[in-house]
């Protein structure tokens, strides 16, 4: 029985032995999965200031970098300006103070002021008409360049004043809006047949109006363009074919034709009638009458719309142009609310504050935006725009 009772009391001692044993590697392991626990938190933080300090590295390389690309676009436009070191100074901070009002990117005004000055703007208008152009680049969803390069040319071709831009970013913008087409389009199209529309007396609302009615119809904005060139030229320098038809008609059919009718629609009017009657007194058709004076299928496959189906359509978008004031303002306000062009201005508040000299005082709303919050998507801050910008442009 002894020997039994010490079995026993081994078994025991070794059960609790076991048991303490067993309590103590529960204990380690608590131990173990609470370091670990707090080994992930420490090197989650580390990862996210790491993050955090990579995000702010790649946001000034990125000032950095825009910064160069303003410099280098402002020495450019410079080179049509030819102004002094205190001239130069002074013009980049004209463009800088727009970028703060307009959503357009500060080097992309700066090459916008470059096609300004080449395009022959005075240099007291060189500023509004770099405004009025990138506002219209916004709200026409346009190149800058683009806006700058085809206002100024019909601006010179029908003789008007600088002053004018704005009016005629409306009248293209009414276009686009009435017809199949856009400002981009548009500003590529105009260029080609403005010139000789000008010189034959087709007034502004006239070539808006033709263009607003047959893209979509007779073909896209390039193509009315040909179409529109190639009336124009049989009327700037008629064939010989051409002259003789009109002399058999008895009407005038030459660069001065418009001009003597009151317009191009009084010309298209008057023209119709003439072909009529002759048509009918001779039994000729009319489309060959048509086609003997402008000798081309393109200027044909325009005309025949302009005088048939799309008449009313015609008038009343040539009407319309009238009233073309402050089209380009209700789509720039558009255009300018959207999250792109809010994202541009805030990018454009914190390059021109990344350029002022360290004792320069930054606005108190500044304080509580940190480059991370600003490069979040969907965090912009609209108050921080009203409190940086210091001026306010108005487009007219």
């Amino acid at each position: 029985m002894s020997k039994d009772a010490n079995g026993l009391k081994r078994i025991a001692m070794d059960a609790e032995e076991l048991r303490k044993a067993m309590s103590e590697a529960v204990k380690v392991s608590k131990q173990l999965e609470s370091n670990f626990i707090n080994f992930a938190a420490i090197s989650t933080g580390v990862r996210a200031a790491a993050d955090s300090v990579n995000q702010l590295s790649s946001f000034l390389r990125g000032l950095t970098a825009e910064s160069t690309e303003f410099n280098h676009a402002m020495r450019a436009a410079n080179t049509m300006a030819g102004k002094d070191a205190a001239g130069f100074d002074r013009l980049k901070d004209e463009v800088a103070d727009l970028a703060k009002v307009v959503p357009v990117a500060r080097e992309q005004l700066a090459n916008g002021l470059y096609q300004t000055i080449s395009n022959g703007v005075p240099e007291n208008n060189w500023v509004d008409f770099l405004n009025a152009s990138a506002r219209s680049a916004v709200g026409g969803l346009a190149d800058i360049n683009k806006v700058v390069g085809v206002t100024s040319t019909i601006i010179k071709n029908y003789g008007l004043e600088w002053d004018a831009a704005a009016d005629i970013q409306d009248k293209i913008q009414l276009t686009a809006k009435n017809g199949v087409t856009s400002f981009e389009q548009l500003s590529q199209a105009l260029p080609r047949v403005t010139g000789n529309a000008a010189t034959l007396g087709v007034s502004i609302d006239e070539l808006m109006g033709t263009f607003a009615t047959l893209t979509g119809v007779s073909g896209n904005t390039a193509e009315v363009s040909t179409q529109l060139a190639a009336i124009f030229t049989a009327l700037v320098k008629p064939s010989s074919e051409a002259a003789e038809m009109a002399a058999r008609m008895g009407i005038q059919f030459d660069a001065a034709a418009i001009k003597a009718a009151g317009g191009f629609q009084n010309f298209l009017y008057q023209l119709d009638r003439s072909i009529k009657a002759y048509a009918q007194a001779t039994g000729t058709l009319e489309q060959e009458i048509y086609g003997r004076l402008f000798g081309s299928a393109e200027a044909l496959r325009a005309l025949i719309l302009l005088q048939g189906e799309l008449a009313d359509k015609f008038t009343a978008n040539v009407a319309n142009m009238v009233n073309s004031a402050c089209t380009m303002d209700a789509a720039y306000a558009d255009m300018s609310s959207t999250g792109g062009a809010v994202n541009q201005m805030l990018r454009n508040q914190w390059r021109h504050l990344s350029t002022l000299s360290p004792g320069s005082h930054l606005p108190h709303s500044l304080i509580s935006i940190s480059p991370p919050d600003y490069l979040a998507p969907g965090q912009v801050r609209l108050s921080l725009l009203r409190h940086l910008s210091s001026s306010t442009y108005n487009r007219r």
